[in-house]
This record gives C-alpha cells, structure tokens and sequence, in this order.
C-alpha cells in the first residue's frame, strides 16, 4: 500500500529539524562585555527586566527604537551625528541585544509599549521625539495612545498602523504558525536568515557581513527563536482602530521616510500615514528597501537631523 505524500514530506521536515538543531541548544547567553563588538551603555531595571541603553549627548530627547530581530546596534551611525545636538537614548528591547530576555514574559505590542512607559521613568524622560521603525511602530503608537503626552514628536521609518499594509515574511510565517512553528524555532540556520536580510535589501549584498552578523546573533539560539516566536504571536493587529485614532490625534512634528523597495511594507504606506497626519513631512528613497537605516544611514540621520533642527522648539 502506497504512502501518503504528506507523510513523507512530514518525516523529512521532522529530521531536517532534528538535524538544524544539534548544536544549537546551548546556553543564551548571546555576547558578553568580553565580545569585542560590546557596546558601552548602561543598564536599568524596569518592570523586573534588565534593560541596556546607551544615552548619548543632551537637549531635547530623541529615543531611537530598533525593529526585528536586531537591537541598539541598528542607530549605531546614528548616536553621534544626533548626539552633537540632542539627548539621544537607544534602548535594546527586552528579548534582544543585551537586555534580558525572559521566557515568561509577555512580549505582546501593549506590553512593550508599557515597558516603554516604564522604562522612560526610570531614566527620568518626561517626554521625547521618537524614531521608529519595523515593529517599533506598534509599540510607539501603543504608548502614544496610552500616554499622548510622553510623546513631542515622530520620525516613522517603514512600519504600519494597518493590518493589511503588512506582509510577513515567509520565514518569519514559518517560524509563527503552528504546527510549523516549532520547526522554525529548531531549522531555522544561518543561511536562512542571511537569505531574509537580502530579500529586504533593496542591494542584497549590502545585508551581508556586519547585518547578518547581528542579525544572527539575536537568533541563533533555540531559546532566543522561541522568545522571537512569541513577539510575532503577540502582534496585536486588532489594535489599528486604536492606533489611527492616537495618531489622529497627534499634532506634533512628524517625518515619514521610506525605503520604497520594501517588500513587506510597500511604500504606499506614506499615503496611509499622511491621511492621518496631515502635518508630516516625507522623504522618499527610491534605492532603500526595509531596513532603511542600514541602506542610507548618513542621509536619513542627516534628515532626522534637520528635521529635529526645524522643530527643536516643539520638542
């Protein structure tokens, strides 16, 4: 008697993960302050989490925020050209780059956006321009919504506020959705994650080196892809409604920049964000894809830059 095809295909997942994973289950602990790629910063404790930033400068306070799955490291050009001018906070999100990662954590959009809440206070920011990008955008516009007055202004770099103006890669399905998800956690490899990074280039080699260096570092444990599991399960799309009516609201200072050869979030999202607020300035980059801050770091910080100038004293 014939087999089923699916039970075939079923067996070969099964052992190609079993395979992927050996190795790969060792402590998470990523990288330490005996790594030479450390970053001087500091820590502090918010909602039980240890936290690492790096606070750079003063005046009027600029807090980047990182996408997935990197850390502070993606604003690293950034730091010194804004901080010449600005007080400039880059905060790893817990579950990534050097703060903790806790298994039992809540690491949905409305958790964060609290932590983010939290985390502000615990540094003494009353309120502060925020730079966003990736799944940053949620979480700001969490706080936003929550807590309007902590936020004086928005520079909104590839991210959405509506379900459908965004497209989840497939290794990021793959890794999501059960029943496959636990084979994401455990196949998932390095060239995997290199081939993600160069799908979101717009110049896919410009993703090789350094980006798949980081990028990795923050997935190659089996424990640090289920913590990513579970912020992909935690994304709130019922919240949008939510979101538009926050941003509405908004009447602070915004600039949209956009990669346009983004594939998971096109670029007819400026469109989306403009209708909502109406005051934002927009700089298009044709050459860009997602990660916009890695593609073109010295013109998007020179035009954060001009922008936080144009508007320093709303900030």
């Amino acid at each position: 008697m014939r087999k089923p095809m699916g039970i075939g295909i079923f067996r070969v997942l099964v052992v190609f993960t079993l395979l992927s994973s050996i190795g790969c289950a060792g402590h998470d602990i990523l990288w330490g302050p005996e790594d030479p790629r450390y970053v001087e910063g500091d820590f502090v404790t918010v909602d039980g989490k240890k936290t690492f930033y790096i606070d750079r400068g003063n005046g009027p306070v600029v807090v980047l925020l990182h996408g997935l799955p990197l850390s502070s490291w993606e604003w690293r050009k950034f730091i010194p050209v804004l901080a010449a001018n600005y007080r400039v906070i880059v905060p790893d999100l817990y579950g990534f780059g050097y703060s903790d990662r806790p298994r039992d954590a809540d690491y949905s959009w409305s958790a964060y956006g609290e932590w983010l809440n939290h985390f502000l206070k615990a540094i003494n920011v009353d309120h502060a321009v925020f730079a966003v990008t990736d799944i940053a955008g949620p979480i700001s516009f969490e706080l936003l919504a929550a807590h309007p007055e902590k936020v004086s202004g928005l520079v909104i770099a590839n991210t959405w506020y509506t379900n459908e103006a965004f497209h989840m890669p497939f290794l990021l399905k793959f890794l999501k959705w059960s029943p496959t998800g636990w084979m994401g956690v455990y196949a998932t490899n390095r060239p995997m994650v290199s081939m993600l990074g160069r799908a979101l280039f717009a110049d896919g080699e410009k993703s090789k080196g350094e980006f798949d260096d980081r990028v990795w570092m923050n997935v190659k444990t089996i424990q640090s892809r289920k913590i990513l599991q579970k912020v992909l399960r935690g994304f709130q799309f019922d919240h949008q409604n939510m979101f538009r009516r926050s941003l509405q609201a908004f009447d602070g200072p915004v600039l949209l920049a956009w990669g346009e050869q983004d594939p998971i979030i096109p670029p007819e999202n400026v469109n989306l964000f403009k209708l909502i607020l109406p005051q934002s300035e927009i700089e298009r980059y044709s050459d860009a894809g997602h990660f916009l801050s890695q593609e073109k770091p010295q013109d998007f910080s020179a035009r954060i830059l001009a922008f936080l100038n144009r508007h320093r004293d709303k900030l």
